[in-house]
């Protein structure tokens, strides 16, 4: 490792221990997110925080930054709660081996420490504030994607933009989005000694849900297939009746493919409804809402991207789509050519969470060497 990459490496490692060391679960990223907006102003960025609810956004500017942006540097500044099962401090970036473990060390405070540790190496050479770049740390990624769609409504424009969630190999260009359906089996109460006289609303909603397992569904080339999900059900009283339950509540969310809208998935599921014999089901979509996102792989801004990978690393870029939806769909979506490209590690959303250190280093070159490419210096 030559002598600047070892210091990029030193710098992300420094930026992931602060950030790791402040707990930022979403609905409480106001503290991170003033970390983050000191720590671009210290490199000379004009930074403006943005009222997200009780949280901000932190967005940065350069000198040089102009409507039309080369580069878009963003990622979310919300972690998963504390969950039991830590063998280590969560809040401590604790080093293994090749792998750095804390909350959020992935998922995606390795890939924002990475970005800032470019951001200061790029100030240290005194071309930082030449470079057309635009920086967005948004919160609420994990939940409702608040602080992205904040960010998107002063609809700004950028010819790349990098997230820095933790796809590294492949970085990914696509993801599902997802519609979150609410459905209302209504029944008829009776009393339990003589249920035929009314209609059970659970176990209407048990055909229901089993007739929407069996719906065919869209594949697609790149993002898969990918069926209804079941995630909550609530139905009878909440103290002991001898009762018929008239009402019975279903949460399902639906991750969607190019060609599946909101649209689809209530026709989806009207069908699935006509498997309930008696009674009747009431449909109504809860945020959040997420369109499905696909981009071509030879653009030729991705196609600059994977060219400028290639010579800091030597290798090629693989590219490919995610299974999950993430603040890129909403980007694509805004008509913004979107990379997510971060350090990877694994345990995400799960106790003891990690980074791999190799991939820190790597992300902090390529970040760099995007910054120094690609932004207009």
């Amino acid at each position: 490792m030559s002598t600047h990459a070892a210091h990029l490496f030193d710098r992300t490692v420094h930026y992931l221990k602060d950030l790791v060391a402040i707990p930022s679960p979403s609905g409480d990223e106001a503290a991170v997110s003033t970390y983050l907006a000191g720590a671009l102003e210290r490199l000379g960025l004009s930074v403006n925080l943005q009222r997200v609810g009780t949280r901000y956004n932190v967005i940065a500017r350069t000198a040089a930054t102009q409507e039309l942006t080369e580069l878009l540097l963003t990622g979310h500044t919300d972690t998963i709660p504390v969950m039991a099962g830590w063998k280590t401090d969560p809040f401590t970036a604790t080093l293994d081996g090749d792998c750095i473990y804390g909350l959020g060390a992935a998922d995606q405070k390795g890939g924002i420490a990475a970005q800032l540790a470019a951001l200061e190496a790029m100030a240290a050479t005194g071309s930082l504030n030449r470079a057309n770049i635009l920086v967005s740390f948004t919160p609420d990624e994990e939940a409702l994607s608040d602080g992205m769609l904040a960010f998107l409504d002063d609809e700004p424009r950028a010819r790349l933009v990098l997230l820095s969630e933790p796809h590294f190999d492949p970085a990914t260009i696509g993801w599902p989005g997802k519609a979150l359906l609410k459905a209302t089996v209504h029944g008829k109460a009776a009393h339990g000694g003589r249920p035929s006289q009314g209609i059970n609303a659970i176990e209407q909603a048990a055909l229901f849900l089993c007739a929407l397992g069996a719906v065919p569904v869209t594949e697609h080339e790149h993002l898969g297939v990918h069926q209804f999900v079941t995630l909550s059900i609530k139905g009878g009283y909440e103290r002991y009746s001898l009762t018929v339950p008239d009402r019975c509540d279903i949460t399902i969310s639906k991750q969607l493919v190019p060609g599946e809208t909101k649209e689809t998935v209530l026709a989806l599921a009207r069908k699935a409804a006509g498997a309930v014999t008696a009674g009747h089901i009431d449909f109504e979509f809860n945020r959040p809402y997420y369109p499905p996102a696909e981009q071509d792989p030879d653009n030729p801004e991705i196609q600059r991207f994977a060219s400028l990978f290639r010579e800091v690393t030597g290798r090629p870029l693989n590219l490919g789509f995610g299974r999950g939806v993430c603040d890129g769909d909403y980007l694509v979506d805004a008509g913004l050519v979107t990379i997510s490209f971060g350090p990877s590690g694994g345990n995400t959303h799960q106790p003891n969470e990690w980074v791999y250190t190799a991939q820190l280093a790597t992300c902090a070159e390529v970040f760099f060497a995007a910054l120094n490419r690609l932004a207009g210096v």
